[in-house]
């Protein structure tokens, strides 16, 4: 019984490093942070102050928050 359990305590322990070794948990957390919190994102207060014109020009994203489109006449073609 001792010898299964430590047996899958390896296998875990060893894929579990070898999986997240390309995905570092600071590189998460900084690209959801980036994201929600970039200079180039408005605040939706911010985004229904613009005229109609320059609404067309931002996005949602998926925090909630208002950035730029990377190219508006994408969208109208």
């Amino acid at each position: 019984m001792k010898a299964t359990r430590r047996f899958h305590l390896t296998v875990l322990l060893g894929t579990g490093t070898i999986l997240l070794q390309g995905c570092p948990a600071g590189a998460v957390v900084g690209g959801l942070l980036s994201e929600c919190f970039d200079e180039n994102t408005i605040s939706q207060s911010e985004f229904e102050e613009l005229n109609a014109l320059e609404q067309l020009l931002y996005d949602e994203n998926d925090c909630g928050r208002y950035e730029p489109r990377s190219n508006f006449l994408d969208d109208l073609f």
